[in-house]
């Protein structure tokens, strides 16, 4: 009798495991659903390509800052900011380019700290990162910009001050530009 007791011992321990981790695993199916819910979110809303700022892009850029119109600076960009106190992105350059270009990791069965910062950067993606006519965040040491629209760039740079930020308009034909 005590025999059988003994042989049953090792199936009933591998049995209460196999229902522990299968309960693991099960409750966690429905966060990573929701996970990747957002996590699609904030791909299509940011498909940002980091593209170093080459002498065509340039150009452009001295052409934007030579001849459009400043519609608003800030220094420091309080919007940014306040992206980097809830991300912890930094609020320079280099944080912006990492921000509008973050693909999302795929979700963790382990890792629910590193599941927590990618879903908030992921849904504060989906809620701020701006549209952009290329797809591309340009940039070289302490600046870079997007093409928000045909006439309209925003433009970061470094500072002494904090992170600044310009968004710049180009007059439609006919106006006169400042």
């Amino acid at each position: 009798m005590m025999k059988s007791v003994k042989t049953k011992t090792p199936y009933l321990s591998i049995g209460i495991a196999i229902v522990l981790v299968g309960g693991f695993f099960g409750l966690q199916i429905p966060l990573k659903q929701k996970y990747d819910g957002i996590m699609n979110e904030a791909t299509a809303a940011t498909q940002f390509v980091a593209h170093p700022i080459d002498a065509e892009a340039l150009s452009f850029l001295e052409s934007v800052r030579g001849s459009w119109t400043v519609h608003s600076s800030e220094s420091p960009d309080s919007i940014f900011a306040e992206i980097s106190s809830v991300t912890g992105i930094q609020s320079t350059v280099g944080g912006v380019v990492e921000f509008h270009t973050h693909k999302t990791l795929p979700y963790s069965f382990f890792d629910f700290g590193r599941n927590a910062k990618e879903s908030l950067v992921a849904t504060v993606t989906v809620i701020a990162s701006p549209s952009s006519i290329d797809g591309r965040v340009y940039h070289a040491d302490g600046t870079c910009f997007v093409k928000l629209a045909e006439n309209v760039v925003e433009v970061f740079e470094d500072s002494e001050n904090g992170l600044v930020r310009t968004l710049y308009v180009k007059a439609k034909s006919g106006e006169k530009s400042n």
